[in-house]
């Protein structure tokens, strides 16, 4: 016995205007025809999985913030892609049981907004967007997956730090900005080194693969599917996950997808296979168990920031973001003084006006509390 735990990721980076390639999506307009698609109880329900469960989709929101040129004419600014999806399908990622997760493009040091950079030290705006995502929308993701899949140890490290569950593994593709040839090539999550991500290792996080849906690299085969079926009849759970994005029209790729996984599976008929989202499939694969919710409390006594939490969480300390009276945000790292295993405490500046504190655990969820200091 054994199961498939079946992941599609989306990449969802809102329209994308190239010339050059009239699949891509580049209106909000066009967008949205296509994701209703995927939003409609049709198509949610067309293809059960083996336990009857209906499409599932993990939603990983992208920030275009950070760039100074927008060629390929991007919906820049704070919290536009991801408020756009609330607004128009909230109630439906809820009703289906999606989950919201976060991509991040790195800004390169050129700022043209259509290169990512490989270098962790061109650019610190996700600093500036996972606090804004905090303080003005209560949002703090589990699941995280790098823009391109391009990482380099820099990354690698801080997204180890932060976030339990990561998505970036592209093994063994190799293309121009990544060479995730050498990469774990299997479909179970697994510790990452820290540093040496391709690599098993000590991390706190979770690291899995995710393979391209269709792109102009590499399209998932069957002989893949085959691959995550036998691995799951061999060690118990498996995780097939795919990406696209939202920028095109891929109804029709899903389905195609959906359909081989059902007619791969009549050949394993010891195993089950479920969709999931991003966060329950390393759950349930590495069998590491949900328990009563996280739950971070904080109080300020004067210008004295405590916080504590009811069990210990993935961070080291918690994501302290703080907003000034001019509307200057900030994050807090420095001189954070830990009181015990889920306790902290930290001064915060006399321009403060508000303080948001996000803390998550692998298996608590995530929690988190706003402040008004009053001025």
């Amino acid at each position: 016995m054994g199961t498939v735990k079946v992941v599609f990721c989306m990449d969802t980076e809102g329209p994308c205007d190239d010339p050059s390639n009239d699949e891509l999506l580049s209106s909000w307009a066009d967008v949205d025809r296509a994701m209703d698609k995927l939003f409609s109880d049709s198509f949610r329900k067309k293809h059960r999985d083996s336990t009857g469960r209906n499409f599932t989709i993990g939603w990983f929101f992208l920030t275009w913030s950070g760039f100074k040129t927008n060629p390929r004419g991007r919906d820049f600014g704070y919290h536009k892609v991801r408020d756009h999806y609330r607004e128009r399908w909230g109630n439906l990622i809820d009703k289906f049981g999606d989950e919201e997760c976060w991509h991040y493009h790195h800004p390169p040091k050129s700022g043209i907004g259509n290169e990512w950079s490989d270098e962790w030290s061109s650019s610190k705006e996700y600093k500036n967007i996972i606090s804004r995502q905090i303080l003005e929308r209560k949002w703090f993701p589990l699941c995280f997956r790098a823009g391109g899949t391009i990482m380099d140890a820099g990354l690698s490290q801080w997204v180890d730090k932060w976030f339990p569950f990561d998505y970036s593994n592209r093994a063994p593709l190799k293309f121009n900005e990544m060479d995730w040839s050498d990469g774990v090539n299997s479909w179970r999550p697994y510790h990452p080194d820290p540093v040496n991500f391709k690599s098993i290792g000590d991390g706190r996080r979770y690291m899995t693969r995710c393979l391209d849906l269709y792109t102009g690299l590499y399209k998932v085969d069957e002989e893949d599917i085959i691959n995550s079926f036998e691995e799951a009849s061999k060690f118990g759970t498996s995780i097939l996950s795919v990406f696209d994005h939202d920028y095109r029209d891929i109804e029709e790729r899903i389905s195609l997808f959906l359909s081989k996984v059902k007619s791969v599976s009549n050949n394993f008929p010891e195993i089950t296979w479920e969709y999931s989202t991003p966060k329950n499939a390393i759950i349930d694969a590495t069998k590491i168990g949900c328990e009563e919710s996280l739950i971070v409390e904080s109080e300020l006594v004067g210008n004295i920031l405590n916080i504590r939490t009811n069990s210990e969480i993935h961070q080291q300390y918690p994501w302290i973001a703080t907003k000034d009276i001019d509307g200057q945000v900030d994050q807090i790292e420095l001189n954070i003084k830990q009181i015990s295993k889920c306790a902290w405490s930290t001064e915060i500046g006399e321009n403060v006006s508000t303080i948001g504190i996000a803390a998550s655990s692998k298996t608590r969820g995530v929690d988190m509390v706003l402040i008004n200091t009053g001025i």
